[in-house]
């Protein structure tokens, strides 16, 4: 795969397959605590990126082989919604891979066009960045495009928020000295809950930023952010990776699916075929179901759903 990636482990998504449309950093943004480093901000123009037909290909080819991801997620190298063939490959998700569900992660800033308002209509999830109280702030945590409008950002953000029928969660990245300030949070904390959010999520950076000074808040000054910010708050930080166990089971889910697909299987003919104990494939067989890949039948038989072909 050239254009996906993953599936990553996500605490908030699960297992999320990326879709990367472009081929280097591109976005109206230049934060100071990009992990892609500098580069000069671009602007609103749609950007063609990568054709289309190839992410279509490269998500059936993922699917068929019997790849497992929770969401199919929009992100990478650059602002998703710039890309010139986003509102077409949403279409293409949610028409191809009803079983799956489709996320968005935005920085917000363009959420005032209505073209791509509708474009992004049908996904379950969008996460835009919500990290600025203010215009000072605005300018010196993104570094945006000179075109950027610092109020046109946030009534796009109330516009979108009041239209759109899908989960919305805010990411709120947090940076010492920049906006973390008791004053500062205490503004986003009222913009946030002005918003029909269902999460509010505290990151902060953990990937080599584009500016060397940029470092996390102390822990002290995270929890009072999550503290005003309320019950819907949530601490993102860094991901641990999973468990030689987790990755174990989750290699042994890939292959019993691979055996499904053909036929269904009992548990002990699984293990036999595959020279492991019985407890094991129960274990895989267990992941599956509860991602409603694989069901059981009344005769103790597994066979996959037929949404997850």
């Amino acid at each position: 795969m050239h254009y996906l990636y993953g599936p990553v482990p996500s605490r908030r998504l699960g297992f999320s397959l990326g879709i990367d449309p472009f081929l280097k950093k591109s976005c109206n943004h230049n934060c100071i605590y990009c992990q892609l480093g500098n580069k000069k901000p671009l602007g609103f123009e749609k950007i063609e990126g990568v054709e289309p037909q190839i992410i279509e290909e490269e998500l059936y080819t993922f699917f068929k082989d019997g790849g497992i991801a929770d969401y199919i997620t929009f992100s990478g190298r650059g602002e998703p919604t710039l890309w010139a063939h986003l509102g077409r490959m949403v279409k293409f998700v949610v028409d191809n891979f009803k079983h799956k569900k489709l996320a968005i992660l935005t920085n917000g800033s363009t959420l005032w066009r209505k073209d791509i308002r509708v474009e992004i209509e049908k996904a379950d999830l969008v996460v835009p960045t919500i990290s600025s109280p203010d215009r000072d702030t605005y300018l010196r945590l993104h570094r945006p495009n000179r075109n950027d409008d610092f109020e046109r950002y946030k009534n796009g953000l109330i516009k979108f928020c009041s239209e759109f029928k899908g989960e919305i969660w805010a990411e709120v990245m947090l940076v010492e000295g920049v906006n973390d300030s008791v004053e500062q949070l205490k503004k986003l904390a009222v913009f946030l809950y002005s918003l029909p959010l269902s999460y509010i999520d505290i990151n902060t950076p953990v990937r080599p930023p584009a500016e060397k000074w940029v470092v996390p808040p102390d822990e002290d000054k995270i929890k009072l952010a999550c503290k005003l910010f309320g019950p819907k708050c949530r601490v993102v930080g860094k991901f641990s990776p999973p468990s030689p166990r987790a990755l174990e089971i989750a290699n042994l889910a890939n292959t019993i699916f691979d055996i499904l697909k053909r036929r269904p299987e009992q548990v002990s003919n699984i293990a036999n075929v595959l020279g492991i104990d019985e407890s094991k494939v129960d274990e895989a067989l267990n992941a599956l179901v509860a991602k409603k890949l694989v069901m059981k039948t009344s005769d103790k038989y597994f066979r996959i759903q037929h949404n997850a072909q």
